[in-house]
C-alpha cells in the first residue's frame, strides 16, 4: 500500500466502523495502527478482504488487523494444501530428473526436510501420496510460521546431481513454477551466469 492509498484505506475502515461499530469513526491512531499493519498489502487486496469479512464473519467485534492478513494470505492450512497440490502436480509433471524452484521458497525447506526433490518426486507411489500429504503440510505449516535460516535456492534434480558427481560442469535449465514468465526469464538469465 502506498500513501496515495490513504483515503480509499480511510474509506474501507470507514465501512468497518459501520458494520462493526456502530457507525462510530475510528481514531487517528486505530487508522494509523491499521495502515502501519497491512500497509505490504496493496489497496485491492485489503479491500477483497474486508469485503469478504463482511460477508462471513459474524462476530460484532471490530476485526483486528491479523484477521485482515489472514483473510489476504489464507489460513496457513489452506496455503500448506495449496502448495501440495502444486508440488504434486509438479511431481507428475516434471518428474525427479529435473532441478525445480517454487515460488514459494518454504516449499523447497519442507521438501528438504522430507528427504530432497530425488526422493520425493522419484520415489513416492501412488499409495503414499496421502502420508506423503500429511507430513508435508504439517512441516509446511511449522516451517511457514518458523522460517529455517536459510532455504535451498531451488531443488536439484537427478541430473544435476548426476553431473556433479561425476565431474561434469553442467547444470541443467531449472523447471521454474509459479513464477511469472519475466521472472523464470530472469532466473534462468542470472542461472546461466548474468543479465544479458
Amino acid at each position: 500500500m502506498q500513501q496515495q492509498d490513504e483515503l480509499k484505506f480511510a474509506e474501507l475502515m470507514a465501512v468497518l466502523a459501520e458494520v462493526y461499530d456502530d457507525g462510530r469513526p475510528p481514531s487517528k491512531l486505530k487508522m494509523e495502527v491499521y495502515f502501519r499493519a497491512l500497509e505490504q498489502f496493496d489497496i485491492d487486496s485489503i479491500g477483497n478482504a474486508i469485503k469478504d469479512l463482511i460477508y462471513t464473519r459474524t462476530t460484532a467485534s471490530f476485526p483486528k488487523p491479523a484477521e485482515i492478513i489472514q483473510e489476504i494470505r489464507g489460513t496457513t492450512s489452506n496455503r500448506a494444501t495449496l502448495a501440495w497440490v502444486d508440488v504434486l502436480e509438479t511431481v507428475k509433471r516434471v518428474g525427479h530428473y529435473q532441478s525445480v524452484k517454487f515460488s514459494d521458497p518454504v516449499i523447497h525447506g519442507v521438501i528438504e526436510v522430507m528427504g530432497g526433490w530425488i526422493r520425493l518426486a522419484g520415489d513416492m507411489t501412488t499409495d503414499e501420496e496421502k502420508w506423503k500429504q500429511r507430513e508435508f503440510e504439517k512441516l509446511y505449516e511449522v516451517l511457514s510460521k518458523n522460517p529455517r535460516d536459510k532455504n535451498p535456492e531451488y531443488l536439484p534434480g537427478w541430473h544435476e546431481i548426476h553431473n556433479a558427481v561425476t565431474g561434469y560442469d553442467i547444470k541443467p535449465e531449472v523447471i521454474m513454477i509459479g513464477f511469472s514468465n519475466r521472472a523464470c526469464q530472469r532466473q534462468i538469465e542470472i542461472r546461466a551466469g548474468g543479465i544479458f
